[in-house]
């Protein structure tokens, strides 16, 4: 299906979508659009022979994860078309480039405007980070380095088969820096797959910044050719040079085409943000207004109009006060606790500066993980390393060896799920003194499946030799660099950013077990963002008259196993864990395994995902979606208790910590 508009036209459409959405909602992914608009609009409207679309022009809500229980899960695929053997497949690989994926569906009639509205939205299917399961997509392709290898597969099959249906993947220059990506491109040629194309956007533009900046890759086309590969380098924004290079003969091999792209192509003003322009999110009402003014002008449309940002309320002091090593909630509204801006930012430079043999690790998500200001002080002690984590661990191995206390950055999905031989043999083995901090814990991030660490804790929890650190307020992620450097071996810190509440008014103590409550009636122990939750659950229930023992967890392991059986043997219904984190291996198994150990006979409730991955959306919804929030934990009391509370939704809302500020962060992701 071919649209009547020309292939300029679409790519301006492109442009314009995207322009809109990111100011609408200050933020989006803008100079995706700005380089990849004509890739995108040429491929859809001229190279792909697809079929028509077989999903409805509005995208249906997320209807859950694959399962043997889900006969509703769809993916994304039949905005393409049907997979028949006569029809090209598509395959988008860096799956942050969503955005502008889900623009060009609407720009060539194969998604309706409204689908775009539905972006980032809790419940939709319409993901920031494109999911299998979103518009257009086939598969995950957020873990970056991975879609090449996907389509090398699916060619190799479609060719087998004997089927007449090309492979198009469409890819992002920094997946160069992963070694999957050279493994796909010699596997190509050895297997002579050449019922296979890439056109590449090379924008020279990551997370972190300029790409050079971030890890030089030299010359690409050099390097694929000597791969084996068929390469063209054009002008990404020729149409013409496009058409040319996608003709080129390639018997045998796999074509790459590099379209060489400009990441303010179309919106000039952008340039002054340069070279921070992966995600752009605005951060004052002045700089917002220009750059609608200056773009809209650029594309030929009027400004966008929109709603001004709402001021962040003033820090306020905390209500918690302690005694001891008891903390205690003092007041009925848990709004009054103090909201810290980016605590692990100042934290990690403080340290660091009073300790020589640190040194900090970044795999381009610099700003993510608030070291972007310690690498601009201290550029001598700062090592970046690419988006190539496996590479990123063996190489912290070896400065440990060397007798440096490196600190990894990255999200905690990437330090142990495609690097896990690297953890093992270069870190935990040996015991190398190497702090792993890993941000966007659980479900604290809208980045989906791929970004979701939801099982690190039960990974972790199994390697010898690994202690395992959580953050759950302000003041631990204050002191989380001291506590996860007093360890003579590797640790893994599951670290909160952004905007945090602070809770406590004592630093981490390894191996310390926080006592928020000492009731009688029902345990709880919490860890991380969900002690949170448990907090509005004891402010809800404080009339009713049940006694809650509460402990927090921010050292998971190794844990004072003597001390728990303790807490367990004085409360008199039993025990209900609550994580961020799937019940199995986390916290919950944690509890489970020391009441079966010692002969207990205790009744234990575990709280968190149960057995299923989870989708995109706010921490909020997802907590309520997967049923381990605050509501969950008073329908768990209540299971216990035998008793029935009539707590409500609308009761928690009033003593509500304020969220995390989406504002605050310097990246969508």
């Amino acid at each position: 299906m071919k649209s009547a508009r020309s292939t300029e036209e679409i790519a301006l459409g492109i442009r314009r979508r995207v322009f809109e959405h990111t100011i609408r909602n200050n933020g989006g992914y803008l100079s995706q659009a700005c380089s990849a608009a004509e890739q995108l609009a040429w491929l859809y409207n001229e190279e792909l022979h697809l079929g028509l679309s077989t999903l409805p022009m509005v995208p249906s809500l997320f209807s859950g994860v694959p399962s043997i229980n889900n006969s509703n899960y769809k993916t994304g695929a039949g905005y393409n078309g049907p997979a028949a053997p006569q029809y090209d497949r598509v395959l988008i690989a860096p799956a942050h480039y969503a955005l502008v994926a889900y623009a060009t569906l609407v720009e060539v009639g194969r998604m309706a405007p409204e689908g775009l509205a539905m972006f980032n939205q809790d419940g939709s299917s319409v993901e920031q980070i494109g999911a299998e399961h979103s518009p257009g997509m086939e598969v995950h392709n957020g873990t970056l380095g991975v879609g090449l290898s996907t389509g090398a597969g699916l060619a190799w099959a479609r060719k087998r088969r004997l089927e007449s249906g090309r492979v198009w993947v469409f890819m992002s220059d920094g997946e160069v820096q992963e070694g999957q990506t050279w493994e796909a491109i010699q596997s190509c040629t050895h297997h002579k797959i050449d019922n296979i194309k890439v056109i590449m956007d090379v924008n020279c533009q990551q997370c972190d910044g300029a790409m050079d900046s971030v890890m030089k890759v030299g010359n690409i086309r050099k390097k694929m050719e000597e791969f084996g590969a068929v390469v063209r380098a054009i002008n990404g924004h020729d149409l013409e040079a496009i058409r040319e290079a996608a003709a080129t003969p390639h018997p045998e091999k796999p074509l790459i085409i590099l379209a060489n792209t400009c990441p303010y192509q179309g919106m000039p003003a952008l340039r002054a943000r340069f070279p921070r322009l992966h995600y752009v999110r605005f951060k004052t009402e002045y700089e917002r207004a220009k750059m609608n003014k200056d773009i809209a002008a650029s594309l030929n449309i009027a400004p966008v109009d929109f709603i001004p940002l709402k001021s962040v309320s003033p820090t306020k002091k905390s209500s918690l006060q302690s005694s001891g090593k008891i903390k205690r909630c003092e007041s009925n509204n848990l709004q009054s606790i103090e909201m810290v801006s980016r605590p692990y930012e100042r934290a990690f430079i403080k340290y660091a500066e009073s300790n020589p043999d640190i040194l900090c690790l970044s795999a381009d998500l610099t700003s993510s993980c608030e070291i972007d200001t310690f690498r601009d002080k201290y550029p001598d002690k700062f090592i970046s390393l690419g988006m190539a984590e496996q590479n990123m661990l063996s190489f912290a191995g070896g400065l440990g060896l060397a007798g440096f206390r490196p600190f990894v950055h990255t999200f905690g999905v990437f330090l142990y799920r495609r690097p896990y031989d690297q953890l093992i043999a270069s870190i935990a083995y040996p015991r190398r003194k190497v702090r792993l901090m890993g941000f966007l814990p659980g479900i604290t991030t809208p980045g989906g499946m791929t970004h979701q660490a939801i099982e690190d804790i039960s990974v972790m929890r199994s390697i010898p030799n690994m202690t395992i650190l959580e953050t759950g307020d302000a003041t631990e992620v204050e002191s989380i660099c001291a506590a996860a450097d007093s360890v003579d071996g590797p640790v893994y810190c599951r670290v909160l950013r952004g905007l945090v509440p602070r809770l406590f008014d004592t630093a981490i103590k390894i191996g310390e077990i926080r006592e928020l409550a000492l009731g009688k009636d029902i345990l709880v122990v919490t860890s991380g963002i969900m002690t949170e939750e448990a907090l509005l659950t004891r402010h809800a229930l404080k009339k009713i008259g049940i006694s809650i023992r509460h402990l927090h967890l921010h050292t998971i392991k190794p844990i004072d196993k003597s001390a728990i059986l303790d807490h367990i043997a004085s409360v008199n219904f039993g025990v209900i864990t609550l994580e961020n984190h799937v019940v199995d291996g986390g916290v919950g198994s944690l509890i489970a395994e020391i009441i079966a150990d010692n002969g207990m006979d205790k009744r234990l409730i575990r709280l968190g995902l149960q057995d299923t991955y989870a989708h995109g959306g706010s921490r909020l919804y997802l907590t309520k979606y997967y049923g381990f929030d605050a509501m969950a934990l008073i329908r768990g009391i209540e299971v216990l208790t035998g008793e029935l509370f009539g707590v409500t939704e609308q009761d928690l809302e009033k003593v509500r910590i304020e969220p995390p500020s989406s504002i605050i962060k310097a990246e969508g992701l």
